[in-house]
């Protein structure tokens, strides 16, 4: 039997996983068998996009290890130095700490680099979020590569459990947890809309979006045009826009500054903000008629349509509307998702992401497993022929 504290090492790497991560953390934290280490690396330590680490830290969390990767460009090469630099900086942390295991989530660049490095040490990976498809984007391979670099899948529906097997992963290892965003929604407090009026100056007299669309990787020559078709359509619209910030990825630059000259003609009626505390992210979302945007966090948690093809493939409930990135198309989309015969449909929708309890399932899980004696030999499951 393993006799000592597990040392279960989680790595963020910008608000859209820490997102899905916090309530693992303070499952992990809270179990007297393991031992927290939390690791901070790209946007969590850029000023440019809210300096994100003070939010984990005001969550409790005040033994962050903060390792700088982001290497200050959002080009092609800019995100590959990116990546080296994550790996690097990883790798000295776990020659340092030996972790008995990295918890990973999610398909991004520097998350890739995490895997890498921990495999080279040896250290067993548990992936959160394998099996699902956003074919829009490089996020699709790069979450199927964490799937065979991956020692344990915990998994937010069936289907993506399906899918991880499919890939040769064994059936022992894949657990389906559903989605840790959904624990936000089942256990904080939102913020008030008066609130959020008073202290972030959001007009909610009338009919009000939010706005969060981030670059198509697998299209990166395209990001200019693809945001002038959105702010065309919102031009177009008496709503009032909460537009957040896109994540780092590349040409994201290029989406902040179309966003922020929008946002600048104060006859737009639209805010802008980096990242929020978590309670006023979901105190807006409670707040809005709609969201705009290639967000997965419209998939998972939101009132919301689908511009483009970020989210293609994904595994979709019916309040999901997906439009081309068209002006024309995106304003159609709008009226849709506003009309009232659309909004009566979703009365009786059940979410199919989880019931807020996926955290606790990956602990138990977690405090379960004899790491001492863990196997990192994969066998590939594929049958014979396939």
């Amino acid at each position: 039997m393993y006799n000592t504290r597990k040392k279960i090492c989680v790595i963020t790497g910008s608000r859209a996983d820490y997102g899905l991560l916090c309530w693992v953390m303070k499952e992990i934290a809270s179990r007297p068998d393991m031992e927290l280490l939390p690791v901070a690396v790209g946007a969590h330590l850029e000023k440019e996009w809210g300096y994100t680490v003070k939010h984990i830290e005001a969550d409790g969390f005040t033994n962050v290890a903060k390792i700088k990767t982001f290497s200050g460009d959002t080009s092609p090469s800019g995100i590959a130095a990116t990546t080296a630099e994550t790996l690097k900086g990883l790798s000295k942390f776990f020659a340092s700490e030996n972790p008995d295991l990295v918890v990973l989530l999610g398909d991004r660049y520097e998350i890739l680099a995490a895997a890498m490095s921990a495999l080279i040490h040896n250290i067993p990976i548990a992936h959160l979020g394998g099996g699902e498809i956003s074919e829009g984007v490089i996020d699709d391979s790069i979450r199927h590569a964490l799937t065979k670099l991956s020692h344990l899948h915990f998994v937010i529906t069936e289907k993506c459990a399906e899918r991880v097997t499919a890939l040769g992963e064994e059936p022992w290892r894949v657990h389906v947890s559903g989605s840790p965003r959904l624990d936000f929604v089942s256990n904080i407090e939102f913020t008030a809309k008066d609130e959020l009026v008073q202290r972030l100056g959001i007009d909610f007299s009338g009919k009000t979006a939010l706005v969060i669309f981030h670059p198509l990787t697998l299209e990166n020559e395209n990001t200019e045009k693809q945001a002038e078709e959105l702010i065309a359509a919102l031009k177009e619209t008496d709503l009032s826009k909460v537009i957040f910030y896109p994540n780092i990825d590349t040409n994201s630059e290029t989406i902040i500054r179309m966003l922020e000259d929008f946002v600048g003609d104060i006859s737009n009626n639209a805010k802008i903000f980096k990242p929020l505390e978590m309670a006023d992210y979901l105190g807006i979302l409670n707040s809005v008629d709609l969201m705009i945007g290639n967000s997965s966090a419209g998939i998972v948690e939101s009132p919301s349509f689908n511009i483009g093809d970020r989210q293609k493939g994904r595994d979709c409930m019916e309040n999901v509307i997906h439009v081309p990135n068209e002006k024309n198309a995106i304003l159609a989309g709008i009226k849709k998702a506003l009309s009232a015969g659309f909004r009566d449909s979703l009365k009786n929708m059940k979410n199919i992401y989880g019931d807020g309890a996926a955290s606790k399932k990956i602990a138990d899980m977690l405090s379960e497993i004899d790491f001492g004696n863990f196997s990192l030999v994969k066998k590939n499951f594929l049958k014979r022929g396939e």
